[in-house]
């Protein structure tokens, strides 16, 4: 039901090109997933790497589609380079998410300076991502 709910926010999205409801339809699916491995119950599924690439491959072109268009696009091949942005972005979310999961699977004796490893690591993919954000703004 909740995946019926982010499939008609989305097309509604689209078919009226409102920014707006794609948060929605994107929440609204992510939802869904989240449910989904609640109900699930086992430790890790397998493929929510490729979930979380399909989403942000959903995300990324529905807001390319609710753009306004610009008439230079077309000369200045600003199409190709973003679709090779958003290939690349969605591979590299499909790999990294698939690395984590299975060092997330890899039973290895704890410890404090494992934990804080994988806190700072944990940091500084955010901070890459944060610095890759305010490239892109």
């Amino acid at each position: 039901m909740v995946g019926i709910a982010a499939a008609v926010f989305l097309l509604a999205a689209l078919a009226g090109r409102w920014a707006g409801l794609l948060p929605w339809a994107l929440a609204l699916a992510g939802a869904e997933y989240a449910v989904f491995l609640v109900i699930q119950q086992d430790t890790i599924d397998a493929y929510a790497p490729l979930y979380a690439a399909g989403l942000l491959l959903v995300a990324e072109l529905a807001y390319w589609s609710v753009q306004p268009l610009m008439g230079s696009q077309a000369e200045d091949g600003l199409g190709r380079r973003r679709t090779s942005l958003v290939v690349a972005a969605v591979v590299a979310a499909g790999g990294i998410g698939g690395v984590i999961l299975t060092m997330a699977e890899l039973s290895v004796g704890g410890g404090l300076g494992l934990e804080l490893l994988g806190v700072a690591a944990a940091v500084a993919s955010l901070a890459i991502v944060g610095v890759l954000a305010a490239r892109q703004s």
